[in-house]
Protein backbone atom coordinates (compact mmCIF):
# COMPACT_ATOMS: atom_id res chain seq x y z
CA UNK A 1 0.00 0.00 0.00
CA UNK A 2 1.58 3.60 -0.82
CA UNK A 3 0.84 6.80 1.35
CA UNK A 4 -1.02 9.44 -0.60
CA UNK A 5 0.25 12.89 0.16
CA UNK A 6 1.24 15.76 -2.34
CA UNK A 7 5.01 15.82 -3.43
CA UNK A 8 4.85 17.94 -6.33
CA UNK A 9 7.11 20.40 -4.12
CA UNK A 10 9.38 17.52 -3.02
CA UNK A 11 13.03 16.39 -4.04
CA UNK A 12 12.69 13.59 -6.24
CA UNK A 13 14.34 11.08 -3.90
CA UNK A 14 12.34 12.22 -1.24
CA UNK A 15 9.04 11.85 -3.32
CA UNK A 16 9.80 8.50 -4.12
CA UNK A 17 9.88 7.27 -0.63
CA UNK A 18 6.66 8.92 0.20
CA UNK A 19 4.91 6.61 -2.02
CA UNK A 20 6.07 3.30 -0.36
CA UNK A 21 3.96 2.52 2.85
CA UNK A 22 6.01 2.79 5.85
CA UNK A 23 4.31 0.05 8.09
CA UNK A 24 6.08 -2.74 4.95
CA UNK A 25 9.44 -4.39 4.71
CA UNK A 26 10.78 -3.03 1.27
CA UNK A 27 12.97 -4.42 -0.86
CA UNK A 28 14.34 -2.47 -3.61
CA UNK A 29 15.94 -3.97 -6.68
CA UNK A 30 18.25 -3.12 -10.16
CA UNK A 31 20.01 -5.48 -12.21
CA UNK A 32 22.58 -5.34 -15.32
CA UNK A 33 23.29 -7.82 -18.40
CA UNK A 34 26.41 -7.89 -19.31
CA UNK A 35 26.48 -8.32 -22.91
CA UNK A 36 29.74 -6.25 -23.17
CA UNK A 37 31.38 -3.44 -22.04
CA UNK A 38 29.06 -0.98 -20.52
CA UNK A 39 28.95 2.63 -20.98
CA UNK A 40 28.46 5.01 -18.72
CA UNK A 41 25.20 5.27 -19.08
CA UNK A 42 24.92 1.94 -17.42
CA UNK A 43 25.24 3.57 -14.25
CA UNK A 44 22.86 5.98 -14.06
CA UNK A 45 20.32 3.29 -12.78
CA UNK A 46 22.63 1.92 -9.98
CA UNK A 47 23.29 5.69 -8.69
CA UNK A 48 19.51 6.26 -8.85
CA UNK A 49 18.98 3.28 -6.81
CA UNK A 50 21.52 4.00 -4.66
CA UNK A 51 20.55 7.74 -4.06
CA UNK A 52 17.12 6.22 -3.25
CA UNK A 53 17.87 3.08 -0.99
CA UNK A 54 19.45 5.59 0.93
CA UNK A 55 16.46 8.41 1.11
CA UNK A 56 14.46 5.67 1.88
CA UNK A 57 16.70 4.54 4.86
CA UNK A 58 16.86 8.35 5.90
CA UNK A 59 13.45 8.27 5.83
CA UNK A 60 13.08 5.56 8.65
CA UNK A 61 11.85 2.95 5.64
CA UNK A 62 12.85 -0.80 6.68
CA UNK A 63 14.93 -1.56 2.91
CA UNK A 64 17.12 -3.83 1.57
CA UNK A 65 19.02 -3.49 -1.96
CA UNK A 66 19.42 -6.40 -4.10
CA UNK A 67 21.22 -6.42 -7.25
CA UNK A 68 20.74 -9.20 -10.16
CA UNK A 69 22.94 -9.85 -12.96
CA UNK A 70 21.44 -11.09 -15.94
CA UNK A 71 24.08 -13.46 -16.88
CA UNK A 72 21.83 -16.66 -18.43
CA UNK A 73 20.33 -13.89 -21.26
CA UNK A 74 21.26 -14.98 -24.87
CA UNK A 75 24.01 -13.01 -26.95
CA UNK A 76 21.48 -10.93 -29.13
CA UNK A 77 23.71 -8.00 -29.96
CA UNK A 78 24.31 -6.93 -33.29
CA UNK A 79 27.94 -5.35 -32.81
CA UNK A 80 28.89 -8.84 -31.51
CA UNK A 81 27.39 -10.35 -34.39
CA UNK A 82 29.73 -8.49 -36.62
CA UNK A 83 33.11 -10.11 -34.74
CA UNK A 84 34.33 -12.89 -36.17
CA UNK A 85 35.58 -14.15 -33.52
CA UNK A 86 31.57 -14.12 -31.82
CA UNK A 87 29.98 -15.35 -34.95
CA UNK A 88 29.24 -18.60 -33.48
CA UNK A 89 28.10 -18.34 -30.04
CA UNK A 90 25.11 -15.98 -31.24
CA UNK A 91 21.94 -16.74 -29.61
CA UNK A 92 24.30 -18.72 -26.25
CA UNK A 93 24.07 -17.57 -23.05
CA UNK A 94 26.25 -15.01 -21.83
CA UNK A 95 27.86 -16.85 -19.49
CA UNK A 96 28.60 -19.57 -22.18
CA UNK A 97 30.60 -17.53 -24.22
CA UNK A 98 34.15 -17.60 -23.44
CA UNK A 99 35.82 -14.51 -22.50
CA UNK A 100 37.54 -11.81 -24.47
CA UNK A 101 40.77 -12.08 -23.03
CA UNK A 102 42.16 -14.60 -20.53
CA UNK A 103 40.45 -16.99 -18.44
CA UNK A 104 36.42 -17.67 -17.31
CA UNK A 105 33.38 -16.43 -19.54
CA UNK A 106 32.01 -13.23 -21.11
CA UNK A 107 29.31 -12.68 -18.94
CA UNK A 108 31.43 -12.49 -16.05
CA UNK A 109 34.53 -10.79 -17.63
CA UNK A 110 32.02 -7.54 -18.15
CA UNK A 111 29.78 -8.02 -15.16
CA UNK A 112 32.84 -7.63 -12.76
CA UNK A 113 34.73 -5.36 -14.32
CA UNK A 114 31.22 -3.35 -13.90
CA UNK A 115 30.43 -4.46 -10.23
CA UNK A 116 34.49 -3.15 -9.45
CA UNK A 117 32.94 0.26 -10.21
CA UNK A 118 30.35 -0.04 -7.33
CA UNK A 119 32.82 0.15 -3.96
CA UNK A 120 34.47 2.98 -5.71
CA UNK A 121 31.26 4.77 -5.94
CA UNK A 122 29.87 4.13 -2.96
CA UNK A 123 26.89 1.53 -4.27
CA UNK A 124 26.52 -0.92 -1.32
CA UNK A 125 23.73 -3.43 -2.19
CA UNK A 126 22.98 -6.33 0.49
CA UNK A 127 23.42 -8.77 -2.12
CA UNK A 128 24.79 -9.38 -5.37
CA UNK A 129 23.18 -12.41 -7.14
CA UNK A 130 23.73 -13.88 -10.54
CA UNK A 131 21.07 -15.33 -12.70
CA UNK A 132 23.01 -18.85 -13.60
CA UNK A 133 23.31 -19.41 -9.95
CA UNK A 134 19.45 -19.12 -9.19
CA UNK A 135 18.42 -21.23 -12.43
CA UNK A 136 20.92 -24.26 -11.51
CA UNK A 137 20.18 -24.24 -8.56
CA UNK A 138 16.25 -24.74 -8.63
CA UNK A 139 15.60 -21.45 -7.03
CA UNK A 140 13.31 -20.54 -9.45
CA UNK A 141 11.18 -23.79 -10.82
CA UNK A 142 8.43 -22.74 -8.96
CA UNK A 143 8.00 -19.69 -11.13
CA UNK A 144 8.55 -21.49 -13.91
CA UNK A 145 6.22 -23.85 -13.68
CA UNK A 146 4.03 -20.99 -12.41
CA UNK A 147 4.68 -19.26 -15.61
CA UNK A 148 4.13 -22.73 -18.28
CA UNK A 149 1.03 -23.64 -16.70
CA UNK A 150 -0.46 -20.03 -17.03
CA UNK A 151 0.65 -19.79 -20.58
CA UNK A 152 -2.49 -18.91 -21.76
CA UNK A 153 -3.09 -16.15 -19.44
CA UNK A 154 0.36 -14.83 -20.64
CA UNK A 155 -0.45 -14.84 -24.27
CA UNK A 156 -3.54 -13.31 -23.46
CA UNK A 157 -1.73 -10.27 -21.56
CA UNK A 158 0.96 -9.80 -24.46
CA UNK A 159 -1.82 -9.67 -26.98
CA UNK A 160 -3.98 -6.94 -24.83
CA UNK A 161 -1.54 -4.92 -23.34
CA UNK A 162 1.15 -4.63 -26.00
CA UNK A 163 -0.77 -6.07 -29.29
CA UNK A 164 1.98 -8.76 -29.32
CA UNK A 165 0.47 -12.09 -30.84
CA UNK A 166 1.86 -15.63 -29.98
CA UNK A 167 0.66 -18.92 -31.34
CA UNK A 168 -1.18 -20.79 -29.09
CA UNK A 169 1.40 -23.34 -28.65
CA UNK A 170 4.16 -20.80 -27.91
CA UNK A 171 5.37 -20.82 -24.26
CA UNK A 172 7.03 -17.97 -22.55
CA UNK A 173 10.68 -20.02 -22.09
CA UNK A 174 13.91 -20.39 -23.46
CA UNK A 175 15.27 -24.02 -23.44
CA UNK A 176 18.99 -24.32 -24.30
CA UNK A 177 19.71 -26.64 -26.94
CA UNK A 178 21.17 -30.14 -25.62
CA UNK A 179 23.19 -30.20 -29.39
CA UNK A 180 24.17 -26.47 -29.82
CA UNK A 181 24.17 -24.81 -26.42
CA UNK A 182 21.78 -22.11 -28.06
CA UNK A 183 19.57 -20.21 -26.28
CA UNK A 184 17.87 -18.11 -28.35
CA UNK A 185 17.26 -20.12 -31.10
CA UNK A 186 14.80 -22.26 -29.40
CA UNK A 187 10.85 -22.65 -29.68
CA UNK A 188 9.39 -24.11 -26.37
CA UNK A 189 6.29 -25.95 -26.42
CA UNK A 190 3.80 -28.58 -24.80
CA UNK A 191 4.50 -28.40 -21.40
CA UNK A 192 3.65 -31.99 -19.53
CA UNK A 193 4.62 -30.56 -16.37
CA UNK A 194 7.50 -31.93 -16.40
CA UNK A 195 9.11 -31.01 -19.49
CA UNK A 196 9.24 -29.33 -22.46
CA UNK A 197 9.33 -29.92 -26.18
CA UNK A 198 11.36 -27.72 -27.91
CA UNK A 199 12.75 -26.99 -31.64
CA UNK A 200 16.12 -24.94 -32.25
CA UNK A 201 15.24 -23.32 -35.39
CA UNK A 202 17.42 -21.65 -37.61
CA UNK A 203 14.58 -18.67 -38.48
CA UNK A 204 13.32 -17.77 -35.43
CA UNK A 205 15.65 -14.84 -34.53
CA UNK A 206 17.20 -12.56 -37.12
CA UNK A 207 20.50 -12.55 -35.07
CA UNK A 208 21.65 -16.39 -34.46
CA UNK A 209 20.52 -19.75 -36.47
CA UNK A 210 19.27 -22.76 -34.42
CA UNK A 211 20.75 -26.11 -35.18
CA UNK A 212 17.85 -27.55 -36.71
CA UNK A 213 17.54 -29.72 -33.33
CA UNK A 214 13.84 -30.98 -31.90
CA UNK A 215 13.75 -32.63 -28.19
CA UNK A 216 12.22 -32.78 -24.73
CA UNK A 217 13.93 -31.61 -21.84
CA UNK A 218 12.94 -30.86 -18.36
CA UNK A 219 12.89 -27.16 -18.02
CA UNK A 220 14.10 -26.73 -14.48
CA UNK A 221 17.14 -26.76 -12.60
CA UNK A 222 18.84 -24.43 -15.59
CA UNK A 223 17.99 -26.10 -18.76
CA UNK A 224 15.70 -22.80 -19.79
CA UNK A 225 15.11 -19.63 -18.56
CA UNK A 226 12.13 -17.92 -18.58
CA UNK A 227 12.01 -14.78 -21.36
CA UNK A 228 12.85 -11.01 -19.84
CA UNK A 229 9.09 -9.84 -19.15
CA UNK A 230 8.50 -13.44 -16.90
CA UNK A 231 11.84 -13.48 -15.51
CA UNK A 232 11.39 -9.68 -14.40
CA UNK A 233 8.33 -10.72 -12.59
CA UNK A 234 9.91 -14.41 -10.96
CA UNK A 235 12.50 -11.53 -9.90
CA UNK A 236 9.82 -9.41 -8.30
CA UNK A 237 8.39 -12.86 -6.66
CA UNK A 238 11.47 -14.51 -5.18
CA UNK A 239 13.23 -11.21 -3.96
CA UNK A 240 9.63 -9.73 -2.73
CA UNK A 241 11.08 -6.65 -4.97
CA UNK A 242 8.49 -3.41 -3.35
CA UNK A 243 10.79 -1.14 -5.35
CA UNK A 244 12.21 -0.68 -8.81
CA UNK A 245 13.24 1.93 -11.03
CA UNK A 246 14.52 1.40 -14.57
CA UNK A 247 15.56 3.13 -17.95
CA UNK A 248 12.51 4.86 -20.14
CA UNK A 249 12.70 2.81 -23.03
CA UNK A 250 11.83 -0.21 -20.64
CA UNK A 251 8.88 1.61 -19.63
CA UNK A 252 6.95 3.22 -21.96
CA UNK A 253 3.26 2.75 -22.19
CA UNK A 254 2.96 -1.06 -23.62
CA UNK A 255 6.31 -1.67 -23.31
CA UNK A 256 8.00 -4.62 -21.23
CA UNK A 257 7.10 -3.25 -17.97
CA UNK A 258 3.62 -2.47 -18.49
CA UNK A 259 3.32 -6.83 -19.78
CA UNK A 260 5.56 -7.92 -16.61
CA UNK A 261 2.54 -5.66 -14.36
CA UNK A 262 0.06 -7.29 -16.20
CA UNK A 263 1.03 -10.68 -15.82
CA UNK A 264 2.36 -10.27 -12.08
CA UNK A 265 -1.35 -9.51 -11.30
CA UNK A 266 -3.01 -11.73 -12.84
CA UNK A 267 -0.38 -15.14 -12.69
CA UNK A 268 1.20 -14.13 -9.50
CA UNK A 269 -2.16 -12.51 -7.83
CA UNK A 270 0.23 -9.62 -6.59
CA UNK A 271 0.58 -5.74 -6.99
CA UNK A 272 4.23 -5.56 -8.91
CA UNK A 273 6.55 -2.56 -7.61
CA UNK A 274 6.63 0.76 -7.88
CA UNK A 275 9.38 2.48 -9.55
CA UNK A 276 10.28 5.51 -11.76
CA UNK A 277 11.61 5.53 -14.90
CA UNK A 278 14.97 7.67 -15.90
CA UNK A 279 15.43 8.69 -18.98
CA UNK A 280 18.81 8.52 -21.22
CA UNK A 281 22.20 9.26 -21.27
CA UNK A 282 23.11 11.31 -24.33
CA UNK A 283 26.65 11.55 -25.98
CA UNK A 284 26.92 14.15 -29.06
CA UNK A 285 23.05 14.51 -28.80
CA UNK A 286 23.10 10.32 -29.32
CA UNK A 287 22.09 7.83 -26.99
CA UNK A 288 24.80 5.28 -25.60
CA UNK A 289 24.23 2.07 -26.13
CA UNK A 290 26.20 -1.04 -25.29
CA UNK A 291 25.50 -2.29 -28.50
CA UNK A 292 27.13 0.46 -30.72
CA UNK A 293 30.49 0.61 -28.35
CA UNK A 294 32.45 2.79 -31.09
CA UNK A 295 30.36 5.85 -30.67
CA UNK A 296 31.15 6.39 -27.01
CA UNK A 297 35.01 4.34 -26.28
CA UNK A 298 36.93 6.85 -27.90
CA UNK A 299 35.73 9.71 -25.68
CA UNK A 300 36.59 7.39 -22.24
CA UNK A 301 33.39 7.16 -22.02
CA UNK A 302 32.92 3.42 -20.26
CA UNK A 303 31.84 3.16 -16.89
CA UNK A 304 35.32 0.96 -15.76
CA UNK A 305 37.41 3.75 -17.38
CA UNK A 306 35.69 6.63 -16.18
CA UNK A 307 35.29 6.00 -12.73
CA UNK A 308 39.25 5.54 -13.16
CA UNK A 309 39.31 8.93 -13.92
CA UNK A 310 36.57 11.11 -12.34
CA UNK A 311 36.46 11.57 -9.06
CA UNK A 312 33.96 9.10 -7.61
CA UNK A 313 31.61 11.85 -6.15
CA UNK A 314 31.47 13.62 -9.40
CA UNK A 315 30.26 10.19 -11.40
CA UNK A 316 27.61 10.34 -8.72
CA UNK A 317 27.02 13.42 -9.22
CA UNK A 318 26.86 13.58 -13.08
CA UNK A 319 23.93 11.09 -12.86
CA UNK A 320 21.88 12.84 -10.08
CA UNK A 321 22.41 16.49 -10.56
CA UNK A 322 19.58 15.80 -13.16
CA UNK A 323 16.29 14.88 -12.29
CA UNK A 324 15.59 10.75 -13.35
CA UNK A 325 12.77 11.91 -15.61
CA UNK A 326 15.18 14.61 -17.78
CA UNK A 327 18.05 13.25 -20.12
CA UNK A 328 21.89 14.10 -19.34
CA UNK A 329 23.68 15.31 -22.35
CA UNK A 330 26.98 14.12 -21.46
CA UNK A 331 30.67 15.07 -23.25
CA UNK A 332 33.95 15.06 -21.54
CA UNK A 333 35.22 17.02 -24.07
CA UNK A 334 35.49 21.09 -24.41
CA UNK A 335 34.16 22.97 -21.07
CA UNK A 336 32.08 20.76 -20.33
CA UNK A 337 34.21 19.14 -17.26
CA UNK A 338 34.97 22.57 -15.86
CA UNK A 339 30.86 23.40 -16.12
CA UNK A 340 30.22 20.55 -13.99
CA UNK A 341 32.85 20.98 -10.98
CA UNK A 342 31.26 24.50 -10.97
CA UNK A 343 27.76 22.47 -10.40
CA UNK A 344 29.37 20.56 -7.81
CA UNK A 345 30.80 23.33 -5.96
CA UNK A 346 27.79 25.45 -6.17
CA UNK A 347 25.57 22.63 -4.82
CA UNK A 348 28.58 22.04 -1.97
CA UNK A 349 27.82 25.52 -1.08
CA UNK A 350 24.29 25.16 -0.86
CA UNK A 351 24.67 22.31 1.49
CA UNK A 352 26.79 24.92 3.94
CA UNK A 353 23.87 27.26 3.41
CA UNK A 354 20.38 25.09 3.87
CA UNK A 355 20.93 21.30 3.77
CA UNK A 356 17.45 20.84 3.14
CA UNK A 357 17.46 22.55 -0.22
CA UNK A 358 17.32 20.07 -3.55
CA UNK A 359 20.88 21.07 -4.60
CA UNK A 360 21.99 20.49 -1.08
CA UNK A 361 20.01 16.99 -1.48
CA UNK A 362 22.04 16.74 -4.74
CA UNK A 363 25.39 17.13 -3.33
CA UNK A 364 24.92 15.21 -0.31
CA UNK A 365 23.37 12.00 -2.25
CA UNK A 366 26.84 12.30 -4.48
CA UNK A 367 29.20 11.68 -1.77
CA UNK A 368 30.77 8.15 -1.70
CA UNK A 369 30.20 7.70 2.23
CA UNK A 370 26.75 8.48 3.65
CA UNK A 371 27.76 10.10 6.99
CA UNK A 372 30.04 12.04 5.19
CA UNK A 373 31.51 15.58 6.62
CA UNK A 374 30.41 18.96 5.35
CA UNK A 375 31.95 20.28 2.42
CA UNK A 376 35.20 22.32 3.03
CA UNK A 377 37.69 24.71 1.06
CA UNK A 378 37.62 24.13 -2.47
CA UNK A 379 39.81 25.43 -5.57
CA UNK A 380 37.92 26.23 -8.49
CA UNK A 381 38.91 23.39 -11.51
CA UNK A 382 39.35 26.12 -13.87
CA UNK A 383 42.06 27.92 -11.64
CA UNK A 384 43.71 24.75 -11.03
CA UNK A 385 43.66 23.91 -14.80
CA UNK A 386 45.54 27.32 -14.69
CA UNK A 387 47.71 26.49 -12.39
CA UNK A 388 49.23 23.59 -13.72
CA UNK A 389 49.85 25.30 -16.74
CA UNK A 390 52.56 27.63 -15.34
CA UNK A 391 56.08 25.49 -14.13
CA UNK A 392 56.46 28.11 -10.94
CA UNK A 393 53.01 27.25 -9.32
CA UNK A 394 53.05 24.90 -6.88
CA UNK A 395 49.05 24.18 -6.69
CA UNK A 396 49.08 22.80 -3.25
CA UNK A 397 51.11 26.08 -1.73
CA UNK A 398 48.68 28.21 -3.97
CA UNK A 399 45.70 26.42 -2.38
CA UNK A 400 46.82 27.38 1.39
CA UNK A 401 47.49 30.78 0.20
CA UNK A 402 43.78 31.42 -1.17
CA UNK A 403 42.84 29.58 2.18
CA UNK A 404 44.77 31.78 3.90
CA UNK A 405 45.74 28.35 6.24
CA UNK A 406 46.73 25.01 5.76
CA UNK A 407 44.56 22.89 3.68
CA UNK A 408 42.41 19.81 5.90
CA UNK A 409 42.83 16.31 5.63
CA UNK A 410 39.79 16.48 3.43
CA UNK A 411 40.70 19.68 1.27
CA UNK A 412 43.91 18.63 0.55
CA UNK A 413 42.32 14.91 -0.71
CA UNK A 414 39.51 17.16 -2.80
CA UNK A 415 42.65 19.30 -4.19
CA UNK A 416 44.54 16.29 -5.27
CA UNK A 417 41.65 14.78 -7.27
CA UNK A 418 40.99 17.84 -8.87
CA UNK A 419 44.97 18.33 -10.06
CA UNK A 420 44.87 14.65 -11.12
CA UNK A 421 41.76 15.37 -13.20
CA UNK A 422 43.19 18.50 -14.40
CA UNK A 423 45.60 17.02 -15.65
CA UNK A 424 44.30 14.14 -17.69
CA UNK A 425 41.59 16.73 -18.73
CA UNK A 426 44.64 18.98 -20.42
CA UNK A 427 45.64 16.67 -22.19
CA UNK A 428 42.89 14.58 -23.51
CA UNK A 429 39.43 16.53 -23.49
CA UNK A 430 40.17 20.31 -23.10
CA UNK A 431 40.02 23.23 -26.17
CA UNK A 432 42.75 25.38 -27.25
CA UNK A 433 41.64 28.18 -25.56
CA UNK A 434 41.68 26.57 -22.15
CA UNK A 435 45.47 25.91 -22.84
CA UNK A 436 48.39 27.91 -23.05
CA UNK A 437 52.29 28.21 -22.33
CA UNK A 438 54.08 31.54 -20.61
CA UNK A 439 56.65 31.69 -24.13
CA UNK A 440 60.15 32.24 -22.69
CA UNK A 441 60.81 35.33 -25.46
CA UNK A 442 58.73 37.91 -26.17
CA UNK A 443 56.48 36.23 -28.69
CA UNK A 444 56.77 37.62 -32.56
CA UNK A 445 52.38 38.73 -32.08
CA UNK A 446 53.70 41.38 -29.93
CA UNK A 447 55.12 43.51 -32.89
CA UNK A 448 51.33 44.29 -33.93
CA UNK A 449 50.37 45.74 -30.77
CA UNK A 450 48.91 49.28 -30.84
CA UNK A 451 50.83 52.35 -29.76
CA UNK A 452 47.80 52.43 -26.77
CA UNK A 453 48.37 49.52 -26.17
CA UNK A 454 52.18 49.60 -25.64
CA UNK A 455 51.42 52.51 -23.46
CA UNK A 456 49.33 50.56 -21.14
CA UNK A 457 52.17 47.95 -21.29
CA UNK A 458 54.42 50.74 -19.96
CA UNK A 459 52.36 51.93 -17.05
CA UNK A 460 51.32 48.22 -16.28
CA UNK A 461 55.22 47.45 -15.90
CA UNK A 462 55.27 50.61 -13.18
CA UNK A 463 52.20 48.73 -11.17
CA UNK A 464 54.39 45.72 -10.53
CA UNK A 465 55.45 45.72 -7.48
CA UNK A 466 54.64 41.89 -5.19
CA UNK A 467 51.16 42.66 -4.47
CA UNK A 468 48.00 40.32 -4.59
CA UNK A 469 46.28 39.65 -7.84
CA UNK A 470 43.22 41.75 -6.52
CA UNK A 471 45.51 44.45 -5.42
CA UNK A 472 47.25 44.10 -8.99
CA UNK A 473 44.10 44.31 -10.74
CA UNK A 474 42.65 47.23 -9.68
CA UNK A 475 46.01 48.79 -10.71
CA UNK A 476 45.70 47.69 -14.09
CA UNK A 477 42.52 48.87 -14.54
CA UNK A 478 43.99 52.22 -13.42
CA UNK A 479 47.36 52.04 -16.19
CA UNK A 480 44.22 50.76 -18.78
CA UNK A 481 42.34 54.25 -18.03
CA UNK A 482 45.34 56.12 -18.20
CA UNK A 483 46.53 54.75 -21.10
CA UNK A 484 43.17 55.63 -23.19
CA UNK A 485 41.86 51.93 -23.45
CA UNK A 486 38.24 52.43 -22.64
CA UNK A 487 35.19 51.32 -23.92
CA UNK A 488 32.40 53.86 -22.85
CA UNK A 489 32.52 53.41 -18.64
CA UNK A 490 34.42 49.79 -18.85
CA UNK A 491 38.39 49.14 -19.03
CA UNK A 492 38.49 47.74 -23.06
CA UNK A 493 39.03 44.37 -23.74
CA UNK A 494 42.63 45.19 -25.78
CA UNK A 495 44.03 45.90 -22.32
CA UNK A 496 44.10 42.73 -21.26
CA UNK A 497 44.79 41.25 -24.87
CA UNK A 498 47.99 43.17 -24.72
CA UNK A 499 49.20 41.25 -21.58
CA UNK A 500 48.37 37.35 -23.10
CA UNK A 501 49.88 38.53 -26.46
CA UNK A 502 53.09 39.43 -24.38
CA UNK A 503 53.57 36.82 -22.22
CA UNK A 504 51.21 34.06 -23.70
CA UNK A 505 51.72 34.80 -27.59
CA UNK A 506 47.52 34.96 -28.06
CA UNK A 507 45.04 37.18 -26.75
CA UNK A 508 42.80 35.33 -24.81
CA UNK A 509 44.26 33.63 -21.35
CA UNK A 510 43.63 33.46 -17.60
CA UNK A 511 42.78 36.43 -15.33
CA UNK A 512 45.67 39.02 -15.66
CA UNK A 513 46.24 39.73 -12.63
CA UNK A 514 46.40 36.32 -11.18
CA UNK A 515 48.88 35.24 -14.64
CA UNK A 516 51.00 38.16 -13.51
CA UNK A 517 51.55 37.17 -9.90
CA UNK A 518 52.01 33.96 -10.66
CA UNK A 519 55.24 35.16 -12.19
CA UNK A 520 58.67 36.38 -10.91
CA UNK A 521 57.65 40.09 -10.50
CA UNK A 522 61.08 41.30 -11.78
CA UNK A 523 60.46 38.70 -15.71
CA UNK A 524 56.81 40.34 -15.54
CA UNK A 525 58.20 43.62 -15.38
CA UNK A 526 60.84 42.99 -17.91
CA UNK A 527 58.47 41.34 -20.66
CA UNK A 528 56.27 44.29 -20.36
CA UNK A 529 58.41 47.17 -20.92
CA UNK A 530 60.15 44.97 -23.81
CA UNK A 531 56.81 44.40 -25.51
CA UNK A 532 56.00 48.34 -24.84
CA UNK A 533 59.42 49.72 -26.57
CA UNK A 534 58.99 46.81 -29.61
CA UNK A 535 58.99 48.24 -32.52
CA UNK A 536 55.32 48.40 -34.04
CA UNK A 537 54.95 46.30 -37.21
CA UNK A 538 51.28 46.83 -39.55
CA UNK A 539 49.73 43.70 -39.46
Amino acid sequence: MSVSTDTREMFWADAEAHRLDPATAHVIRDSKTPSGTVPISGLRGPIITDALYRTFKQRGLRVRYVFTIDDYDPMDSQAMRQREDMAAHMGKPLFAIPAPEGTGDFARYHAERFLATFAALGIRPEGIHWLRELYRSGALDRQIDLVLRNADVIRRVYAEVSNVVKDERWLPIGVICEVCGRLGTTYAHDYDGKTVAYDCRSDLVTWAAGCGNSGRISPFGGNAKLYWNLQWCAMWDHFGVTYEEGGKDLLTEGGSRDRANAVYREVWNKEPPLGLAHEFINVGGKKMSTSRPDEWKALGASAHELTGIYPPELVRFLMLRTDPKRHIDFDPTGQSLPKLLDEYDRCADAYLADRASDLARVWSLSQVNEAHPAPGFRVRFSIVADWLQIPSVDPRRKAAERKGSALTEDERGDLERRIALARVWLERWAPDDAKFEVRPALPGKAASLTDTQRAFLARAADAIDGSDADALQARLYDAARAAGLVDGEKVSRDAFAAIYVAFLGRPTGPKAAWLLTTLDPDFVRTRLREAAERPRVAS
